[in-house]
């Protein structure tokens, strides 16, 4: 008889769950999402109030953003400036190169602001007052026409009502139009130019805050530069630095070239109006060549304005006048604009039209002049983005191929 031993075979435990453990990395990550996620439902919730505070911000730096834009303008004239000097006056102190040639810069940028500006005022007034002038005479022909317009009318039956104009009455009611106080179109004229000549210390202050920048341009870099790389990791400092300079090479080539392709439209419309005797030829010019800065639509609106300025002195040639603009549009559109600037940016055209249209859409003028670099800069981060992503062939791949 034998004895039932009892079996030295435990029961197996129930399995226990593997436990998550989340590590500091990933915790991060969660945080900052679930913090991004909270921050960004409540500016939903208080959009209106967001956007008066941003308003407010953007107010209170726009004199230091102002001065940012001007030092960039100003610098692509002063690195050729600098160059030049260095290699003409060998022996001038090192000391007087930078004064020398910001000095030079700011000048010229001044003085091209302030031609254009002041060559377009004067035959804006001057045309306002010569269509004045000339109203009573364009009644008379418009009152001759009309009349010839009834009799033909009459001949086949048609009865048009007839036409008749007291040109002292509408003289007056012309001059009190140019002269009344408070609604006339020189008082409304005044208000404007007073209104823009009130932010002359924000402007002003812009100015002293480019100048500055400029005049300490490679130590505000440096410094720049060391807080990247002592903020960010080591890779993300890499990064913004990489997308800075892809930014500030993209923006200099941008408006180089737009900077270019203005003055040879101004230039070309300047011969063209000369030749066809256009009146205005100078202001005009200046405005076709001051809004071509403005990507595929500028010189349209510069033209359109121009046309409206002859159309107050000669009705005929600003006939002539858009003719001729449509034959320079074509020439700046086929030969210029991908000469000069589409090779500057390296956009397709396609791509040029939308950053336009969207840019003006949401943004007005400003929109419109900077969208096409801003769509480049991301143009050119897309195209490294698929060249990195693409898998690299392997050597032995490639020579099987």
């Amino acid at each position: 008889m034998t004895k039932n031993t009892p079996s030295t075979d435990k029961p197996n435990p129930p399995a226990s769950r593997p436990s998550v453990i989340l590590d500091k990395e990933t915790a991060r990550y969660i945080f900052r999402a679930l913090l991004l996620t909270i921050v960004f439902a409540w500016a939903l919730i208080k959009l209106q109030s967001v956007l008066q505070f941003l308003g407010r911000v953007l107010a209170v730096f726009s004199p230091f953003l102002m001065g940012g834009a001007i030092a960039f303008v100003i610098n692509i004239l002063l690195c050729p400036l600098e160059r030049i000097w260095q290699r003409i006056c060998k022996k001038a102190p090192d000391k007087l190169t930078r004064p020398v040639c910001l000095t030079l810069s700011t000048l010229l940028v001044l003085g091209i602001l302030f031609a254009v500006v002041f060559m377009m005022l004067p035959s804006v007034q001057e045309s306002v007052y010569e269509f004045a002038r000339n109203l009573p005479s364009y009644a008379e022909k418009l009152g001759h026409w009309w009349a010839g317009t009834v009799q033909f009318a009459a001949k086949y039956g048609v009865i048009l009502p007839e036409y008749a104009m007291d040109t002292d009455l509408l003289m007056d009611k012309i001059t009190a139009l140019l002269h009344d106080e408070g609604s006339g179109i020189i008082t409304v004229t005044l208000g404007a130019a007073t209104s823009v000549f009130s932010s002359l210390v924000n402007v002003l202050l812009a100015l002293v805050f480019a100048l500055y920048l400029l005049a300490k341009k490679e130590v505000v870099s440096a410094h720049l530069k060391t807080l990247t790389v002592t903020v960010l990791p080591q890779k993300s400092a890499q990064r913004v630095l990489h997308i800075v300079s892809l930014t500030r090479q993209t923006f200099t080539n941008f408006v180089t070239g737009q900077l270019t392709e203005a003055v040879i439209i101004g230039i070309l419309c300047f011969v063209g109006m000369l030749i066809l005797g256009i009146p205005y030829a100078g202001a005009v010019s200046a405005f076709v060549g001051a809004t071509a800065l403005i990507p595929v639509f500028g010189a349209w609106i510069g033209g359109g304005l121009g046309a409206f300025l002859i159309l107050l002195a000669d009705p005929l040639k600003a006939v002539w006048f858009v003719v001729f603009l449509l034959i320079l549009q074509q020439v700046e559109g086929n030969l210029i604009y991908p000469k000069v600037v589409g090779k500057s940016v390296g956009l397709p055209g396609l791509l040029v039209l939308m950053a336009v249209t969207l840019g003006g859409e949401a943004f007005g003028v400003l929109g419109m002049l900077f969208s096409v670099p801003v769509c480049a800069v991301l143009y050119s981060l897309y195209l490294e983005f698929i060249k990195n992503a693409q898998p690299q062939m392997p050597a032995s791949a490639e020579t099987e191929a």
